[in-house]
Parts: C-alpha cells; sequence; structure tokens
C-alpha cells in the first residue's frame, strides 16, 4: 500500500465527544406503587412481541385480546408463553376463561394494517360481545383449532394449551400460559426471494411504554454479523490501547474482540507513518471509520499500528 494512497483512502473525520454522567435511579417493587413499577416494566422491556389472542368459549362466543408479556420459549417442540393479569377486583380474564375450558386459542401478531383495531380490541367488553364484530376484524376458520383466527394478521399461531402456572388470585396478578403450536400460518408476502423471513416486508409491530408502539421499518432494521471464529480473542485478550481507547465505544471494540487473531507488526508496518503524521488519536478516528463500513481487519491493522510503534 502506498502513503499516497492512504491518505486518499483514509478521509480526516472528526467526532465530538462529551463526558456523561451516567446517573442511575434505583427503584425496589417494595418501595414503590404497583401502577408505578407496572409502567417501569412496561416502558423499559422492549420492544415487546404482541400475542393477539383469540378465542371462544363454550357458547361460540369470540374474544379478541392483545398481551405483550408474550414470546416464543421453544422450536423444539415449537412453544409459545403469554401472561395474563387479573381484573381490577380480581376475576379472570375472558381470555384466560377460555383458554382453562377449551384449552385453545390462537396467537396472531399484529402488523401497523390493524394496529388500531388491536387496540380496540383491548377494550374491556362484556362477556357476551364478540370482538371480531366490534373490532371489524374478520374471523377465519383454524386448521386444528375451534378457535378462529385473525384474517388481517400476516402470522397466525393456532396452539393447544400445555399448562398454566398461577400466580395469585388478586387484583393484577398473572396467569402465565404456556401453549404448544400446532400450526402456523404466515402470509406468502413475508418471504424473500430465498424463501426466508423478511423482516421489513413482514411489517410486525412492537409494544412500548405507555401509548408508544414501533414498526419494523426498513430504517429500524440492522444486521449484525455472527461471528464466523471459534475462539475470538474477547476483550480480555486486547492491548489496552485498544480497550482504553478515547474514541471508539464498546460496540466497536467488541467487532475487534470477535477476531481470532491480531495483525502481526509485520503486518502493520507500512502504516506507521499515519502514526508518525497525525497521531494515535486520529488513527483510532480513521479505524473507527473502518469499523463503520465493515473493514473489521483493516481497523485492526490500524489500532495495531497505535499498540506497536506508539
Amino acid at each position: 500500500m502506498k502513503k499516497g494512497n492512504d491518505l486518499f483512502r483514509y478521509p480526516f473525520i472528526f467526532y465530538l465527544y462529551k463526558e456523561i454522567n451516567n446517573i442511575m435511579k434505583t427503584f425496589y417493587p417494595d418501595s414503590i406503587s404497583k401502577k408505578a413499577l407496572h409502567q417501569i416494566m412496561l416502558g423499559t422491556i422492549t420492544p415487546r412481541p404482541i400475542a393477539f389472542v383469540s378465542t371462544v368459549d363454550n357458547e361460540g362466543i369470540r374474544n379478541l385480546a392483545p398481551f405483550s408479556y408474550f414470546n416464543a420459549i421453544s422450536s423444539n417442540p415449537p412453544m409459545l408463553v403469554l401472561s395474563v393479569n387479573r381484573n381490577t377486583d380480581g376475576s379472570k380474564k375472558d381470555t384466560l376463561l377460555n383458554i382453562e375450558k377449551t384449552g385453545e386459542c390462537v396467537v396472531n401478531m399484529v402488523d401497523s394494517s390493524i394496529a388500531n383495531q388491536m387496540v380496540l380490541a383491548s377494550t374491556a367488553f362484556s362477556k357476551s360481545t364478540d370482538e371480531f364484530m366490534k373490532s371489524g376484524l374478520t374471523p377465519i376458520s383454524s386448521s386444528t383449532t375451534k378457535a378462529y383466527g385473525v384474517k388481517e394478521s400476516p402470522v397466525r399461531f393456532e396452539c393447544k394449551l400445555e399448562r398454566i402456572i398461577n400466580f395469585g388470585d388478586f387484583a393484577g396478578a398473572s396467569s402465565l400460559i404456556i401453549c404448544n403450536v400446532s400450526c402456523v400460518h404466515i402470509e406468502e408476502k413475508a418471504f424473500d426471494k430465498n424463501g426466508k423471513i423478511d423482516p421489513v416486508s413482514l411489517n410486525i409491530i412492537g409494544r412500548l411504554g405507555r401509548a408508544f408502539y414501533v414498526k419494523t421499518t426498513k430504517e429500524s432494521v440492522f444486521s449484525i454479523p455472527h461471528l464466523k471464529t471459534k475462539t475470538p480473542l474477547g476483550f480480555d485478550n486486547l492491548p489496552t490501547s485498544i480497550t482504553n481507547s478515547k474514541v471508539l465505544s464498546g460496540n466497536d471494540i467488541s467487532k475487534i474482540a470477535g477476531l481470532e487473531n491480531l495483525p502481526t507488526i509485520g503486518e502493520v508496518k507500512h502504516l506507521k507513518h499515519l502514526l508518525d503524521s497525525f497521531g494515535p488519536e486520529v488513527v483510532h478516528q480513521i479505524a473507527g471509520a473502518e469499523l463503520q463500513t465493515g473493514d473489521i481487519h483493516s481497523a485492526a491493522k490500524l489500532l495495531m499500528t497505535v499498540e506497536y510503534f506508539l
């Protein structure tokens, strides 16, 4: 690599850094109200997927309700889990009662096109109310359950009850519902040309705190390449000139820590003129720019130039 080419390749990129004291607020569950704690949980454990759960009672009345204490817990066997809180008087919600009685439900995923209808269905309608009719959503017959799915949902998981774990019978107490997935329906547009699920095309929304939600947009989705090395170096095997950098973030350094080996002095000696001309901080800035482009090996060479020749 020629010196002139180095200067052309690495433009001067200067960052403004500001020291910020990371002041934490500490809360103990027994020292704050249940309502405040609930908002802390909802506002900080985000984004949460939304289980738009459809059930039917023994009289055939259809129920719809969203729950964001929800996730997948196993692929083999396929299992989902959701948590349903008790009503303010300690009574069980219709979703829990229906699943207890029938042992079935459908977990419908929510995209932005039905977000407002999902919120409408969250209203505490009377038990005799058909919430498909209230929300304007279309019931569709399931393959393995009597519970209907939401036709407009991009993904539907038909589920059979595995077990329910109750954490109390008082107001707000939770019941953990564990379900086995008996069938999955996914709309075709969710798949890319290679048959893989494209998160942007799927357009699933997530729940934040209070009245906030998040969309899966092209701008909000990013990828982190999985490590290809069998034994990455880790932070503990990096020189302090890298781990104590005033320029690089922990995320930046982790990319170097994911390498299996660091460049040797012979591999970096041609870059010494950059260190001599501009100093270690600028070299770290250039390395940071290389990391942003994904060229981890070039960044590692620049950083080791500081280690070897400073």
